[in-house]
């Protein structure tokens, strides 16, 4: 659920409808989800998207890739396209 939805406000269909593109897109590529919950308090990979730490969110989500570069599994190009998104 987007995160205006777990803090009670009022629904923004354009807002929400990103914010999920940008979850399926994450899947698509990534082969998991970024978060479990979009709550701060809750979830501490969204934490970091929501306190402006995408820096450490990135570095997590490529904990577990393949390849040699693991923080090179995910484009910059994506990076920049999933946070503009969230």
């Amino acid at each position: 659920m987007a995160p205006e939805i777990h803090q009670k406000k009022p629904y923004q269909g354009k807002s929400v409808d990103l914010f999920a593109a940008a979850i399926i897109l994450f899947i698509l590529v990534a082969e998991h989800p970024p978060f479990t919950t979009a709550d701060a308090a809750k979830d501490p990979y969204y934490k970091c998207i929501a306190q402006n730490r995408s820096d450490l969110f990135w570095a997590a989500s490529c904990k577990n890739k393949p390849g040699p570069n693991k923080n090179e599994f995910f484009s910059e190009e994506f990076k920049d396209l999933v946070q503009s998104m969230l």
